[in-house]
C-alpha cells in the first residue's frame, strides 16, 4: 500500500472504534477499551487470558493491529468478546 493510499484509508478510520459482525449479520460498534480473548501464547500474554484493547492501529499493508498492554499485536491472536 502506498503512502497516499494509507493516508486516504486513515481518513475513515478511528483508533477507538471497531465494528464487529455478530451472528445473524448484526453489526455492533465497540469502543475502546474492549475485551479480547487470547487464542495462543504470544509475548507476555498466554492462551485463554482476557485482555483489553486500548487502541486500534493500521499497518502499512492495511491490516488492523490491537494495542494491548503497551504493545501491538495482530488481530489473529485474539477473539473479540462482545
Amino acid at each position: 500500500m502506498s503512502r497516499d493510499e494509507l493516508i486516504e484509508l486513515l481518513k475513515y478510520c478511528s483508533p477507538n472504534i471497531l465494528y464487529v459482525v455478530e451472528g445473524q449479520n448484526k453489526i455492533i460498534k465497540l469502543h475502546t477499551p474492549f475485551p479480547l480473548l487470547v487464542l495462543n501464547d504470544i509475548g507476555s500474554l498466554y492462551k485463554n487470558q482476557i485482555v483489553f484493547c486500548t487502541e486500534l492501529k493500521i499497518t502499512y499493508e492495511g491490516k488492523i493491529v490491537f494495542h494491548v498492554g503497551g504493545k501491538n499485536y495482530h488481530l489473529y491472536h485474539f477473539e473479540v468478546l462482545t
